[in-house]
């Protein structure tokens, strides 16, 4: 990602000749029951979704359309609550990462315009997210409104384009026209899922991404492919964890935000000696983490350590068994599993200490077949 994207978190807004554009993808429902539910995964200031709802108005004032927003950054979703709650339908915003939000209902659309970068060592951040909010449209009838550049979605390598057939059903394909597509590169991909996923160990490189040379381009007298389908449950947007952000924020403010800087600041308090002895269970643990691997140092002398815990079936005692007379009939040997720590020491000088929890050589009978 370019530095100015990071610094704005890969907040580029959706131009408004574009958003025109795309509102008339949709077909409006005439008579409504329910409410349409636009979801925006990363609103920005929720201009994008606002402008797409006056578009629709325009064609049927008796929309009643309901606008939410999930945003990151503190300033923007305070700009996004505040316009999405005077929309016609109402409206609200969440202060949040996408990774840190969920729905509680299904959604009639989701905008999704993703940050565009590459997460290091595991590949592309868009897929990543798109996997976190694929489920929020309503099955059967949930449309997808995907934003992403094009040579992202036609890399067989990123994975987008398997995830998004596997779960939804293709309307439409476009890339950005001139002078927009100059910049970034990004199309638009409208999709409605499905009623059930396709089994993901059949799923091959769609047909649709690989011919991306062929995607046609946007236009303004492009005819409607999608129909808007309400829902018939109001949709509240919630966190599932509170992100670093939050928790800042909430400190800064709260009267105890001295209290917890002095604490924070303060030196860390002098470690005592323990306050019981060090017994053969902590060892074990010790050797079991790898703790007793490597150079140690005491005294100006180096060692090499090489700890070890293996387990071994040990007779621990032996009891006779008698008749009815008194007799001695039978000997019975009582075995348990031991777990025998060792730790084999290294010196400069070659020589070779070894430390050992196994019992004396007179109870260390291995179990036979006998």
């Amino acid at each position: 990602m370019r530095e100015i994207a990071r610094v704005q978190q890969g907040y580029f807004p959706t131009q408004d000749r574009i958003v025109r554009i795309i509102a008339g993808r949709f077909k409006i429902p005439l008579n409504q029951q329910g409410q349409i539910v636009v979801l925006d995964a990363g609103c920005g200031t929720g201009h994008a979704i606002q402008n797409l709802s006056n578009q629709w108005l325009i064609q049927q004032p008796e929309l009643n359309a309901t606008l939410l927003g999930i945003e990151s950054d503190k300033h923007r979703y305070e700009q996004a609550a505040a316009l999405l709650a005077r929309s016609k339908g109402g409206g609200t915003a969440l202060w949040s990462a996408i990774e840190d939000a969920t729905v509680d209902q299904p959604v009639s659309l989701l905008w999704f315009n993703p940050p565009y970068d590459r997460i290091r060592g595991t590949g592309r951040i868009e897929t990543a997210l798109f996997n976190r909010v694929k489920e929020w449209p309503a099955r059967g009838s949930g449309l997808l409104l995907l934003i992403v550049p094009d040579y992202v979605l036609a890399d067989a390598e990123v994975g987008l384009a398997v995830a998004v057939e596997r779960d939804y059903e293709m309307l439409g394909l476009w890339r950005y026209p001139e002078p927009e597509y100059h910049d970034f590169k990004q199309c638009v991909l409208l999709a409605r899922r499905r009623e059930k996923a396709l089994n993901k160990t059949l799923m091959t490189f769609p047909r649709w991404a690989s011919e991306s040379s062929k995607w046609p381009m946007l236009r303004d007298d492009m005819k409607p492919v999608a129909t808007l389908t309400p829902v018939q449950k109001s949709v509240t947007l919630r966190r599932t964890r509170l992100g670093n952000d939050l928790i800042v924020d909430a400190v800064t403010r709260s009267p105890l935000r001295s209290g917890l800087l002095r604490e924070a600041a303060a030196p860390a308090p002098p470690i005592g000696r323990p306050l019981l002895p060090l017994k053969h269970g902590h060892l074990a643990l010790a050797l079991a983490g790898g703790l007793c691997d490597g150079i140690i140092e005491s005294e100006g002398n180096r060692f090499l350590i090489k700890g070890t815990l293996t387990s071994a079936v040990r007779r621990v005692s032996t009891k006779p068994q008698v008749d009815d007379s008194g007799n001695t009939v039978a000997e019975i040997d009582t075995y348990r599993t031991r777990y025998e720590m060792n730790v084999r020491c290294l010196r400069n000088d070659g020589s070779i200490e070894n430390y050992s929890s196994a019992e004396p050589d007179e109870l260390e009978t291995e179990v036979t077949n006998e």
